[in-house]
């Protein structure tokens, strides 16, 4: 079972996520980002057999960059902030969390 979205954000709010918040939106990234990632290593896969095909390539190219966009923009809403593909910043009241795929944990830093 997936877990439910209790707030999507606009992309100009900053949330401040608790300790306890910010593992919630974990299993909502890991989620969104399993997905994601299925998706961008079957474009990188058609990428690598189209290559020698530029045209083709090309629209491969536009849907992988495309993917990458609607992962990036789902995590915003979310309220994190893309670091790297795959790779969160999860604003704090002290600092920040961060979460990469695949963990379920996150590292805190202070301000």
């Amino acid at each position: 079972m997936e877990p439910t979205v209790h707030q999507i954000y606009h992309f100009d709010t900053e949330k401040l996520f608790s300790e306890d918040e910010a593992y919630e939106l974990v299993n909502l990234l890991v989620a969104v980002t399993s997905k994601a990632k299925n998706k961008i290593n079957g474009l990188n896969s058609k990428l690598e057999y189209y290559k020698s095909q530029p045209a083709q390539a090309d629209i491969i190219q536009f849907d992988l960059n495309n993917e990458i966009q609607k992962w990036s923009d789902k995590v915003r809403r979310l309220g994190g902030i893309p670091l790297a593909l795959y790779k969160v910043k999860v604003p704090s009241v002290n600092g920040f969390f961060v979460w990469e795929f695949p963990s379920v944990e996150l590292e805190f830093f202070l301000n």
